[in-house]
């Protein structure tokens, strides 16, 4: 063996079986970078969005005495009482622990500051995690760094997780992340558990993933479809996924939040859930030998879900905000965040899309070398049998 292949076999070992240290320290690495880059936002405290200003205003009641359920905001609209907001405080833990960590050393000022710097760099952690179990798991053990280097040039993403960005936004791509990495995992209950809690917690936080959240469901139920013996799979992400869900209202859900809203995980949307993983598991107790049988179970459970909705829950077929259209027109629709892509600028618009169209790429790329492994394996046991 020559030394440069020796050697290059080594960094590949190190790479994998220390790959989640070398990652933390990637992560060290960016967290050091962003808070010199943006130390003088920090020092003056300079939220640079009305949602992580709503979000400290919502830490501070809360640590000023406010319920753990009450997430009014009484300074918004005071002559009529208030104005919920309709999240949660999962995304206020971190800061409100780092405020209470902080403030006996540096005080309640110093303290928010740099709460409101670091919280947005813990989400981050966890993505980094999420995306590098998953290119372990679907390329090759060693190959990880290059999805934190990709990641690196995702500006609009790396966005959510600078200092002072506090919003939920972070939170729900690290749950995305996970999730991801949840359906390349080759343990097929452990990968269930993933998808089905990160889709929980995504939900918790807000709806803004749940097209990914019932995309990954969908995913998992077609794997059951196609290989039965995916079945595990599939039957723990339908316990996981409700239970999460049930257990998150329970802990999580703000008082406003307890009515039918169809803009939050309300009982609406928990129903859904609850629905949703309860007939997945009754499928995976089924689990019939028949691939077309499975084909025609899973699409009667999918029209239940989407029929029940429907008749019970109609007031949330259109917009989940359901606002008017006079406000959608003059406020809604020009919110950035809610725009779709093609109404924002080539600037704007460009990179948002460039990373998505190279994933579909790549994906039907990667069916279509499987459909050829397959058909090779065919060949050679055709061959072998004859």
């Amino acid at each position: 063996m020559k030394p440069g292949a020796q050697g290059g076999f080594r960094l590949d070992r190190e790479l994998d079986r220390n790959w989640l240290r070398w990652m933390g320290l990637f992560w060290l690495c960016v967290v050091a970078w962003f808070l010199h880059d943006r130390q003088g936002n920090i020092y003056w405290l300079l939220l640079g969005d009305t949602d992580d200003n709503m979000r400290l205003m919502q830490v501070r009641a809360w640590l000023a005495g406010q319920g753990w359920y009450d997430l009014r905001q009484y300074r918004l609209d005071p002559a009529l009482g208030g104005f919920d907001i309709h999240w949660s405080r999962l995304v206020d833990l971190p800061i409100a622990g780092l405020i209470l960590a902080l403030r006996p050393f540096v005080g309640p000022v110093v303290a928010e500051k740099w709460a409101c710097g670091l919280a947005p760099l813990l989400p981050l952690a966890l993505t980094m995690a999420g995306l590098s179990l998953t290119v372990r798991r679907l390329i090759a053990p060693w190959a990880w760094p290059v999805a934190l280097v990709v990641l690196l040039g995702c500006t609009s993403t790396m966005s959510m997780y600078a200092p002072l960005r506090i919003d939920h936004h972070g939170w729900q791509l690290a749950c995305l992340a996970m999730t991801v990495a949840g359906l390349a995992d080759p343990r097929r209950a452990r990968g269930g558990a993933t998808v089905g809690i990160s889709s929980a917690a995504s939900l918790t936080i807000g709806l803004e993933m749940l097209p990914y959240c019932a995309m990954a469901g969908a995913i998992i139920a077609l794997r059951w479809i196609w290989d039965r013996e995916d079945v595990r799979r599939m039957q723990v992400y339908g316990l996981t996924l409700g239970g999460g869900a049930a257990f998150g209202f329970a802990v999580f859900a703000s008082n406003a939040n307890q009515v039918m809203r169809c803009d939050a995980l309300t009982p609406v949307w928990l129903s859904v859930m609850i629905a949703a993983g309860a007939l997945l598991f009754a499928l995976s107790l089924a689990n019939p030998a028949n691939r077309w049988v499975r084909l025609g179970l899973a699409a009667l459970a999918g029209g239940v879900v989407v029929a029940g909705f429907a008749l019970c829950f109609p007031q949330c077929l259109g917009r989940p905000e359901q606002v008017s259209d006079e406000l959608a027109n003059t406020w809604l629709n020009n919110v950035r965040e809610a725009r779709p892509i093609y109404k924002h600028a080539f600037k704007t618009a460009f990179p948002m899309a460039v990373l998505p169209v190279l994933g579909v790429l790549g994906a039907l790329f990667a069916t279509w070398r499987a459909r050829r492994s397959d058909r090779s394996e065919e060949h050679t046991s055709e061959l072998q049998s004859h």
